[in-house]
């Protein structure tokens, strides 16, 4: 897959992706995909441009996405749980029911 990178500003880039056309802002970190805005990783298109503009990814995706935050993640022990007819739960939780919701969501896109 070949993408032309063709530049409109320092940060505004048109990247060509066969007939389809992205825009991507690298100072908002917005792309016209959407695909930051859902997993805040870059997308390939925006990968185009930082390898057009010889930048690293690394100041482009969520800090969540880190070496270092992977290894916070995991920095605490957790320590697995008993069998659950080992657990103690108290008889008016045991004796709680949770019954799904009533309401029915309208058909389509929810309203902002």
């Amino acid at each position: 897959m070949k993408l032309l990178v063709r530049a409109s500003t320092d940060h505004i880039h048109t990247v060509i992706d066969g007939v389809k056309h992205f825009i991507v802002c690298l100072q908002n970190m917005r792309y016209s995909c959407g695909q930051f805005q859902l997993d805040e990783l870059s997308c390939a298109h925006a990968l185009a441009v930082l390898r057009h503009r010889n930048e690293s990814y690394t100041n482009y995706c969520s800090p969540y996405y880190t070496r270092e935050s992977l290894l916070q993640t995991y920095e605490i022990p957790v320590d697995p749980l008993p069998d659950e007819s080992k657990w103690n739960i108290p008889q008016h939780i045991a004796e709680e029911v949770v019954m799904p919701p009533t309401g029915k969501g309208h058909p389509g896109r929810p309203q902002k």
